[in-house]
């Protein structure tokens, strides 16, 4: 194998590995950014909690800021999975809690995308076969080539193909 295909190896490593990142099911946070979701005054007053079997637990900072999530939790389901081949909060449950000022990590499972490398592949060469002498008449059909180049090329292919039984003894030194 050569460098191309070991090169190419480790591009398709990446390129998977970025796919990933993108994906939702891999996202730190699948469910998207919650100041796009909610908008930015309710984001100051609430954030996501949790996101595990479908549920999403939006923790609020008082019951007045839950009643109004409450009241919009149907459409505020739609928006995150809208465009999805398949929802991924299925039912939302608001609780009064400590609002984090960042969006916390929903998804534990994106730091093992971290850990993913692209594998390695051992090459093992072959054996160069020894150069032999060229016979008379391979000497002859390379000097009838016109090009220099080619020449050079069809000499250092001659000179590795092994010899057979029977020329064995004109192309030993």
């Amino acid at each position: 194998m050569n460098r191309s295909k070991r090169g190419s190896d480790i591009r398709v490593g990446s390129l998977l590995k970025g796919y990933l990142e993108q994906h939702p099911a891999f996202a730190a946070n699948p469910i998207g950014d919650w100041k796009d979701l909610v908008g930015e005054q309710v984001a100051r007053y609430s954030s996501p909690g949790s996101l595990k079997n479908k549920v999403l637990v939006i923790l609020v900072c008082d019951s007045v800021w839950k009643h109004h999530i409450e009241q919009y939790k149907e459409l505020l389901a739609e928006k995150i999975n809208a465009g999805r081949s398949e929802p991924i909060v299925e039912k939302i449950v608001v609780r009064v809690g400590e609002v984090q000022p960042s969006e916390p990590v929903l998804n534990p499972a994106h730091k093992d995308l971290g850990k993913i490398r692209a594998k390695r592949l051992v090459v093992r060469r072959k054996p160069k076969v020894p150069a032999g002498k060229l016979t008379t008449e391979e000497q002859l059909l390379i000097k009838k080539l016109p090009d220099p180049e080619l020449r050079k090329m069809g000499e250092k292919l001659l000179r590795r193909i092994p010899a057979s039984m029977d020329e064995s003894e004109s192309r030993t030194p």
